[in-house]
């Protein structure tokens, strides 16, 4: 099966989430595997996560992650902006 490429503009919107999801974990004092536990994420997931090679990453997976902000999605998206 031929992986469909992602568009630039898509990188950029992950690449957000990305780095706001690895500063609130820094800035919350949490470790990786500090923060997989609340999130129910293994670890390995969150390490791909932040450091950009994990870019496909699955629906339930990112949601676990942003729940674990305590962030409510439409919160979590305003920051986005």
């Amino acid at each position: 099966m031929h992986k469909q490429p992602i568009p630039e503009y898509q990188e950029k919107r992950i690449e957000e989430i990305r780095l706001f999801i690895k500063n609130y974990r820094i800035n919350d004092g949490l470790t990786q595997s500090e923060f997989c536990k609340t999130a129910d994420v293994h670890v390995n997931s969150l390490q791909r996560f932040e450091k950009g090679s994990l870019k496909n990453i699955k629906l339930l997976t990112l949601l676990s992650l942003i729940d674990a902000t305590e962030m409510s999605l439409s919160e979590f998206f305003q920051t986005m902006e």
